[in-house]
């Protein structure tokens, strides 16, 4: 509350907040400095107007201006008085007020020097026996109080409170002294969620104190460190001078990492994710350098494991675009702005179209279209991704069912699910559903699998591919190449069918030739089809005929298409036949 007053109001040493509660009294809602409250976040005390005028008229007859400048005057303006009052053993107590139109709010503000203030605190403590012992409290805070108020219970680092704080009063530096520069590095571990799920929570917590103790033994005695949060931990790197600085410390802080942990009687090799923020730019709010440094390690995270990023202002500008595209997505998924395009599944061996692969296009009514690389991840994050990938398997089926005329054989239809989609324990019998509802058999459907599903090696998600398998379900590894799956621990699962990524498809004809190979023969010794992704020039297609690859797709055939154009391209062949693409 105390934030959004004004600031020369607020830069009395000691401030006592009164909001009114109604015409007869006020309330005690809070104390500047910031400390104070922070310590006694609780304290509540209800003042008699009719006491106040008797114990303190000074005050009441501020109160009476008050209470009329609350009633005629616009938000954002404020009223004050001053007094000198002696009080009943003839000292004198200097005094000022403030009355301040928030709108929402109505607040009185007292402010005095430090035994001064104790005075007036003293009248109020009188008054009501009852109430919290604010003096006492002040005078005896004790040290159990500071740690709850100040450190992490866990670790003993201090905690976002104290370093809130710090930053505060650095930032105040920064402000007034020009030579003065600060960073800081907002460190998440990474995975920290697998390692909580795969150990325990007693383990994640032992982990976290053993990474504080690193990380605390390689900073600067003058550097602040704390832990912000779950698996998040904070510094403030004192007196930089460069950016390379704060590179360094992210380097420092990697190295730590190097060696694995003992977790559970294991050895456990962790990395972070570090976002840099520095005041070498300029800044007008402590809060806005927090705010970056998020952004910061928010971008290093999307880069994978191990990474640092610093702050530049792009990120800024890309953040606030992708709070916008969330909210967008939001209305898009009720507005049904979403669209599937299909990319035909040709058959190398006699060019027949075998089936379709799914995707999903966000046509956005100001943005135009929008990549699927950029709102697939947001729908993940904000769980929209369950609607999503619900709607496309539904409005997949559907298709297939209805272009089943075009062709004699029976079409597949392949479709995308994300990973996460293998935490919800109903999804099998979601897809079941969908089949009946659709008509169409399982054999025709595909789901399509990153190799991040199989490296989780989660035992609930290695089930539910089993169920669908045994439903009569294909399942593919899309990408195959790009992760962390092997051959040898795909012959423990339900796969059918592996893709080939496109990387490796577009430098086959350069120095890929071998690795594409080797690649197609292992699957076939596990009995798995291979279809190629990224086809593109009809030497890509004749090798991949030649080492015996059955299915590909790719711009050689089509690129996706909308409903309309794919139903076109099925025409075109119960019209004309096979024809060589």
């Amino acid at each position: 509350m105390t934030e959004s007053l004004p600031a020369n109001v607020l830069s009395a040493l000691d401030i006592l907040i009164l909001e009114r509660v109604n015409e007869h009294s006020l309330t005690i809602v809070g104390t500047a400095p910031s400390w104070f409250t922070k310590l006694y976040p609780q304290v509540q005390l209800t003042l008699d107007v009719a006491w106040i005028e008797r114990k303190l008229p000074f005050l009441a007859n501020f109160l009476v201006d008050a209470m009329e400048f609350w009633h005629d005057n616009q938000p954002g303006q404020y009223k004050s008085g001053m007094w000198c009052e002696t009080d009943h053993r003839d000292q004198e107590i200097h005094l000022e007020a403030a009355a301040l139109n928030l709108g929402s709010q109505k607040i009185l503000l007292i402010k005095a020097s430090e035994g001064e203030y104790i005075e007036l605190l003293s009248f109020i403590q009188k008054a009501r026996e009852s109430t919290l012992d604010f003096i006492e409290e002040r005078k005896q805070t004790s040290e159990s109080i500071l740690k709850t108020t100040f450190y992490d219970a866990l670790t003993g680092l201090p905690n976002q409170t104290y370093f809130l704080i710090q930053l505060a009063h650095a930032f105040e530096r920064f402000k007034r002294k020009k030579s003065y520069h600060f960073a800081i590095l907002i460190v998440n571990i990474d995975r920290f969620q697998s390692i909580n799920d795969s150990f325990g929570r007693l383990a994640g917590d032992q982990l976290l104190i053993a990474i504080a103790w690193r990380l605390k033994n390689c900073l600067d005695e003058f550097d602040i460190f704390a832990r912000l949060s779950g698996d998040e931990f904070i510094i403030l790197l004192d007196e930089i001078d460069a950016t390379s600085t704060a590179i360094l410390a992210a380097n420092q802080i990697s190295a730590e990492f190097q060696t694995p942990f003992r977790l559970s009687g294991q050895e456990l090799f962790i990395t972070a994710s570090v976002g840099i923020a520095l005041t070498l730019m300029e800044y007008d709010r402590a809060e806005d350098l927090l705010r970056d440094a998020n952004t910061a390690v928010s971008y290093a995270k999307g880069l994978g494991r191990a990474n640092y990023v610093v702050f530049d202002p792009t990120m800024h500008a890309r953040a606030v675009r992708l709070l916008q595209l969330e909210n967008d997505l939001k209305r898009a998924l009720r507005e049904q702005e979403l669209n599937l395009f299909f990319q035909p599944i040709v058959c190398l061996a006699d060019q027949r179209i075998i089936g379709f692969e799914a995707l999903v296009r966000w046509m956005h009514p100001r943005l135009g279209m929008v990549s699927p690389l950029e709102f697939i991840p947001i729908a993940e994050e904000t769980g929209l991704i369950f609607e999503i990938d619900q709607w496309m398997l539904k409005e997949a089926c559907f298709r297939i069912q209805q272009w089943r005329r075009f062709t004699e054989e029976p079409l597949s239809i392949s479709v995308n699910f994300s990973a996460k989609q293998f935490d919800q324990p109903d999804l099998v019998s979601q897809v079941r559903q969908v089949l009946l509802e659709t008509r169409i058999s399982p054999q025709q459907l595909m789901i399509e699998i990153t190799e991040s599903v199989l490296f989780s090696r989660d035992q609930a998600a290695i089930d539910t591919l089993h169920q669908l398998k045994n439903m009569g379900v294909s399942l593919c590894i899309d990408d195959f190449g790009t992760g962390y799956a092997s051959l040898q621990y795909l012959q423990q699962l339900p796969v059918d069918t592996l893709k080939i990524d496109r990387s490796f498809i577009k430098r086959m004809d350069v120095d890929n030739l071998d690795l594409v190979r080797s690649i197609i023969e292992l699957a076939h010794d596990l009995g798995l089809s291979v279809t190629a992704e990224g086809v593109e020039t009809p030497v890509q297609r004749r090798f991949l005929l030649d080492m015996g690859c059955q299915e590909a797709q790719g711009h050689l055939f089509s690129k996706p298409v909308d409903g309309q154009m794919a139903v076109a391209l099925l025409q075109e062949k119960m019209t004309n036949g096979l024809k060589d693409w």
